[in-house]
């Protein structure tokens, strides 16, 4: 008794059809229908489906010979449906168990809620019998649920694994900054780091999910090493360093400490900057999206002009399939027919190529007599239809296409003919390099080589087959030459039992529709249930369809409160700076220069950014947990690697200097003169009063912008003592009493003087201005550095000689400057 039907032995032994089923009469039946199926579902895997057909519950009770069908749609569809939803309960219970460990999946269970309501539509038109509409509608939820929400999920997992080696390194940071901001005792900033640290890595641990991810015994050896690190490298390792005669970090350590010290003196504003600041990163971190999501992907294809317009498929690997290095993948024939069964497709042309699995090597050849023509590569097509789809038909120079549909025919290159010395309707024994001879064929036409390799296909790309190629030591792919190329029919490389069936593949599929209103859905339903690329020609244009991913950014809005937390810093920077004002000028008393004044300002907005920037990233990582807590589904995609909380951090300390440079600036100029006078006077009356004004009493001592290098300096001397020579000879200005010397300091230092006096002539007689340059090189330096001491012959003289001396001095130095290049070219 056979009880088994469809593809099963024994029907294929009797020569049955495929669709018939004979049941005993008389007898109450139902019919249990059973295929596999590929999920893709990652890992991909086969799957087992069973359902059953019971005529709707009617049951099946037929007389002898009595004959009835049975439309598996509804009872399939109903299955695919029942499957579907089987696979949204497991994946909306994933996103529930990875939300439990600290994952926000907002966007993603939006998503899910949206393919819930399809495929309730899918049910409800299957319920009305629009099967096709059904199946169509399905197809997107199901790609949405088996490959965008696993590959994002998956992605999410491994970023926080990755990023949780090295998140540990935040706490400690922050607990650091917090115990220097808060205290001034050495031990008081360890415990209270430690505290901190504690602290907020127990915060992390329940709002960051990569530490839930992590073994435990694992993240508790990296955070307790990262945390003892970082404290050995703030506390021990500055006390092992032994300091230079001018101490940077003895500096930085005075400077931020009064900037601390004064912030916690105005104790409400500066709470007001921090909190605005936390706020600023809150936002950044919890609002805002930036990353990739995966999808549909189009792109306008352009620099050729299509053959024909239609749809064209191929199975191309994905960005995120590994260790596929073939230019195509192959589609199973079985597709060909299922898609000339789709009710609004008119024309399905498959494209086949074959080629040897060897590199460098023919896939046969063609013989007559004792000539010999290798072939490299075979193109399959249906010449009926693929003259529809390129211009394929141009090609063919003697004989006729349309004879491949006879068995046997083949279209042969003129190169080859003329070397076979064969004519169209010669037969032509072809022999396979693996397996001997193949079959006799019958040269149906012969083709020209130079118009094959133009025929292109509806995506611009030439029709001609791969073959593998060794280069530089490595296998890669290359297209055939057109020559050692020969066309038979599709049928014939892909008949099973034959050897060229396991050397062909499909590469790809030319379809055209029957309505054009229907192309977006064809499209979307081919690159969503098969993941193929699809390239659509429509009025002379072409279009790419693909998986891929996208850049996302949401959340631009987040420029609003930068500016507003810009102007808020900036406003209580400027308020403190006028309030300040007495204490700027007891600075500048005690010797602060307006560089000194104005990074004090500076070190404040860094210390509020620091603090605010670390306060900020912890409530930002927070609020993605509360936000689950609360089921507040939002369209932002969680921040999981390490380096957004560097980023917050900096975002923080960024804004608040920007907002802090005005009145740093403004701060530094409150005790320091103005060059420029603004009161409208004459020349000669601004000149006089100058004199009568700004007179000097005492030295000077200026820094001059220039450096000199060690090996340089004989030039430099015999520069300037010429130079000085030259000026010697002066009328109303000129230099006296010129002189060198050079010492050594017990320190190592090297002192070098030129010392001369400028003498002007003016009103009073004879202004004389002693002068010293000195330039100094330190010990271990490659560099002399230069100084300028002047003071008065007779105290009280007016301010602008001296200044003159100063400037001629300047621009006796920026001559070097230009002339240096030459004059050691020279030498």
């Amino acid at each position: 008794m056979i009880s088994s039907w469809g593809d099963s032995p024994d029907v294929k032994r009797m020569g049955l059809p495929r669709e018939l089923v004979v049941i005993p009469a008389g007898v109450t039946v139902d019919l249990k229908v059973w295929t596999r199926s590929l999920t893709t579902r990652r890992p991909l895997r086969p799957v087992d489906i069973e359902f059953l057909v019971d005529n709707k519950g009617s049951h099946y009770h037929l007389s002898q010979g009595e004959a009835v069908e049975a439309d598996l749609s509804w009872y399939s569809l109903r299955e695919t449906i029942k499957i579907v939803r089987a696979y949204w309960d497991e994946t909306w219970e994933n996103l529930g168990n990875m939300e439990s460990m600290g994952f926000y999946l907002g966007d993603l269970k939006g998503v899910m809620r949206s393919v819930r309501r399809e495929i309730e539509a899918a049910e409800e038109l299957w319920t009305q019998g629009k099967f096709l509409e059904a199946f169509n509608t399905l197809i997107e939820p199901y790609w949405v649920i088996t490959v965008k929400v696993v590959y994002e999920t998956s992605r999410m997992w491994m970023v926080a694994e990755s990023s949780a080696v090295f998140m540990p390194l935040f706490p400690a940071f922050f607990a650091i900054t917090m115990g220097f901001f808060l205290f001034e005792d050495t031990k008081k900033k360890m415990l209270s780091s430690c505290v901190f640290y504690m602290a907020s890595f127990a915060l992390l641990y329940y709002v960051y999910p990569g530490f839930q991810v992590v073994e435990k015994s694992r993240l508790l050896l990296i955070s307790s090493s990262v945390f003892i690190s970082v404290l050995f490298t703030v506390f021990g390792l500055p006390r092992m360093i032994k300091e230079s005669a001018y101490p940077l970090r003895a500096v930085l350590s005075v400077v931020f400490s009064m900037s601390k010290r004064n912030i916690k003196r105005r104790l409400s504003r500066g709470i007001l900057t921090i909190t605005s600041l936390a706020i600023l990163v809150l936002a950044f971190t919890a609002f805002t999206s930036f990353g990739k999501a995966l999808g549909i992907l189009t792109e306008p294809v352009t620099g050729f002009h299509p053959p024909s317009s239609g749809i064209l498929i191929k199975n191309l690997p994905l960005p995120w399939e590994e260790g596929i290095e073939e230019p195509y993948i192959r589609i199973v024939p079985e597709e060909v027919d299922t898609y000339r069964e789709h009710p609004n497709v008119v024309l399905v042309s498959p494209l086949v190529w074959a080629s040897a699995p060897e590199p460098d090597q023919p896939i046969g050849s063609l013989r007559i007599r004792d000539q010999e023509f290798e072939v490299f590569g075979i193109l399959g097509i249906d010449p009926s239809l693929e003259v529809k789809v390129t211009n394929i038909g141009q090609t063919v120079i003697s004989g006729n296409i349309s004879d491949l549909e006879s068995p046997g025919g083949v279209l042969i290159s003129q190169e080859a003919a003329d070397q076979l010395g064969v004519e169209v309707g010669d037969t032509l024994p072809f022999y396979l390099r693996s397996s001997g001879l193949y079959k006799n064929l019958t040269v149906v036409g012969i083709i020209d080589s130079a118009s094959l390799s133009s025929v292109i296909d509806i995506n611009g790309e030439s029709i001609l087959p791969f073959r593998k190629v060794t280069r530089e030591g490595r296998v890669t792919y290359a297209r055939v030459e057109a020559s050692k190329v020969i066309i038979l029919n599709w049928t014939a490389l892909l008949e099973k039992g034959q050897p060229l069936a396991d050397m062909s593949a499909i590469s790809r599929l030319a379809i055209q529709l029957s309505d054009q209103g229907y192309v977006k859905e064809f499209v979307r339903g081919v690159v969503f249930s098969r993941e193929y690329t699809v390239w659509v020609s429509a009025n002379g244009q072409v279009r790419k369809f693909y998986l891929g991913e996208a850049v996302e950014m949401g959340g631009l809005a987040i420029v609003v409160p930068l500016l507003i937390v810009l102007l808020n810093v900036g406003l209580v920077m400027l308020s403190v700076v006028n309030e300040r004002t007495r204490e700027i000028f007891i600075l500048t008393c005690v010797g602060f220069n307006p560089t000194h004044i104005a990074s004090l300002f500076l070190a404040e907005s860094i210390v509020m950014g620091l603090v605010g920037g670390g306060i900020g990233y912890l409530l930002g990582l927070s609020t993605y947990r509360l936000m689950s807590l609360f089921s507040i589904d939002i369209v932002v995609r969680q921040k999981l690697e390490w380096y957004w909380s560097v980023i917050g951090v900096l975002l923080s300390v960024g804004t608040a200097v920007l907002s802090a440079v005005r009145p740093a600036t403004r701060a530094s100029m409150k005790v320091t003169p103005s060059i420029v006078k603004k009161v409208k006077l004459s020349g000669k009356e601004k000149a006089k009063r100058e004199e009568e004004i700004w007179r000097i009493y005492q030295s000077q001592r200026i820094t001059m912008p220039v450096k000199i290098k060690d090996q340089e300096m004989v030039f430099f001397s015999s520069f300037f003592s010429t130079r000085m020579r030259e000026m010697a000879r002066g009328i109303y200005e000129k230099v006296r009493d010129y002189s060198e010397s050079e010492v050594k300091t017990p320190e190592g230092d090297l002192v070098k003087r030129f010392n001369f006096k400028y003498v002007i002539l003016g009103e009073p007689g004879e202004i004389v201005i002693v002068n010293e340059l000195t330039a100094t090189k330190k010990s271990g330096s490659e560099y002399y550095f230069l100084t300028l001491e002047s003071k008065p012959e007779k105290p009280g003289i007016p301010g602008t000689y001296l200044d003159r001396t100063i400037r001629v001095l300047r621009d006796l130095l920026a001559e070097w400057e230009r002339e240096r290049e030459k004059i050691l070219g020279e030498t």
